[in-house]
């Protein structure tokens, strides 16, 4: 028997866009496997409905674990997260995992057409899928291949084509835009391009939002300042939270992080 919160969850994901992801609030514990400290400790994060929040902080300062938790991936050892005040424990997985999209940095290549790679399992919507690749920048990418969407995305076929990383990840962020998700994780989904195309790229992704909660994590700090809200991690904690403006104008880690990477910036320039 389904609890009643999973049918109300159920019930949004089928009727109406978005509306499972009104308020998602975490305040958790979380372990990190062979590890002698939690990956997570004491956090405390709420996202509301279609806000862009940024996750931002250091390797191992536990930025993807929370993600996870948001998504209902990992489970607190103590502590819960809610969705809409619903505890993710009590609600149907399959309800949740219709609710989440998540761009991870390993995405997978698969040796399908391009519209394969995009649309993964849903049903094929030609309106959806040219407004996900345009909120990518993957139209760009399918412009320049001669069968487009039916171009096959992998040369050991005859006919296939091969793309670079940067482009593969363009494909992987318009596959979680075309998911009809409440929320979407973006997990690094980066790495492979320049900071110039990241921040734009960061910016078409707030751009096409379209009521959609976001969260982003990068190392980047450039790329997040137009977020909503961001959160700094240190060491499993939120040593920080607010908007950039505000975190700047406190002088603390996330001001030295941001001046230590401009200033790394203009070494090389």
């Amino acid at each position: 028997m389904t609890s009643p919160a999973s049918r109300r969850l159920a019930h949004s994901a089928a009727t109406s866009r978005y509306r499972g992801s009104s308020s998602i609030a975490a305040r958790a514990r979380c372990p990190a496997p062979g590890a002698g400290r939690p990956a997570l400790s004491g956090v405390s994060v709420t996202v509301n409905r279609g806000e862009v929040i940024a996750l931002v902080g250091e390797n191992g300062s536990g930025k993807t674990t929370l993600a996870k938790l948001l998504a209902g991936l990992y489970r607190p050892d103590t502590g819960a997260v809610r969705w809409d005040g619903a505890d993710l424990a009590t609600l149907d997985a399959d309800a949740l995992r219709r609710h989440v999209s998540v761009i991870a940095q390993d995405h997978t290549r698969w040796p399908l057409t391009v519209r394969e790679n995009i649309v993964m399992g849903e049903a094929v919507d030609e309106g959806r899928l040219a407004a996900a690749a345009r909120a990518s920048g993957a139209h760009e990418v399918v412009d320049a291949l001669p069968d487009g969407y039916d171009a096959l995305l992998d040369r050991r076929f005859r006919g296939g084509h091969d793309l670079s990383g940067g482009q593969w990840q363009r494909i992987a962020v318009a596959r979680g835009f075309y998911r009809d998700a409440a929320l979407v994780i973006f997990d690094e989904p980066t790495s492979a391009l320049d900071a110039r195309a990241e921040h734009a790229l960061f910016e078409r992704i707030r751009s096409h939002a379209d009521g959609r909660t976001i969260v982003l994590i990068t190392h980047r700090l450039a790329s997040v300042r137009y977020a909503d809200r961001i959160y700094v991690l240190d060491h499993g904690r939120v040593a920080e939270q607010s908007t950039h403006e505000e975190l700047m104008a406190r002088d603390g880690l996330y001001a030295d992080l941001y001046a230590l990477q401009a200033s790394a910036y203009q070494e090389v320039s």
